[in-house]
């Protein structure tokens, strides 16, 4: 659960009492549970969509805007140097940079598996601009990725030459 907390949570300062605020709704919400499925699904769900009308409260100064002309992205993914030398920190961090709604709808589509009309609806954006934010989050990431390994290597070549 704090996990979810991290990754949708801009400042560090406002993790526990977002998180806190979710474990309300769970705890208010209880008489919804069905015990035919798991618990861990059905909070999950709720703290979900708890950050997600937090962000609507905060989103007075964004706007709206739509963008026709994406491409779309292979669905395949493939290994990369990048995946193999992150550790579940350094990812963290690397997301932590990423733009407010960007990160947001990344989070959403690319770890939480929400589909763009979902996104859409969460977020009151267009299709257009959720599948944008994704490619934007890709084109960063893949930036900072590429920056890290670059200065990783030349670490590397500095304490050989030592």
């Amino acid at each position: 659960m704090s996990s979810i907390a991290v990754r949708y949570t801009p400042n560090p300062d406002n993790v526990i009492y977002r998180l806190n605020g979710g474990y309300l709704k769970i705890l208010q919400n209880l008489h919804k549970y069905d015990a035919q499925f798991a618990f861990a699904t059905f909070a999950r769900n709720i703290l979900v969509n708890h950050f997600i009308d937090e962000f609507r409260k905060e989103k007075k100064h964004l706007t709206n805007i739509e963008y026709t002309d994406i491409q779309e992205m292979e669905s395949g993914m493939s290994y990369n140097e990048g995946e193999a030398s992150l550790e579940a920190g350094e990812l963290l961090l690397i997301l932590k940079q990423l733009p407010d709604v960007t990160g947001k709808v990344f989070n959403l589509f690319a770890i939480d598996g929400y589909k763009h009309h979902e996104i859409s609806e969460m977020l009151g954006m267009s299709v257009g601009t959720s599948k944008w934010h994704v490619n934007e989050a890709r084109r960063i990431l893949k930036m900072i990725i590429e920056k890290n390994i670059s200065n990783k290597s030349k670490e590397v070549k500095t304490i050989l030459k030592q």
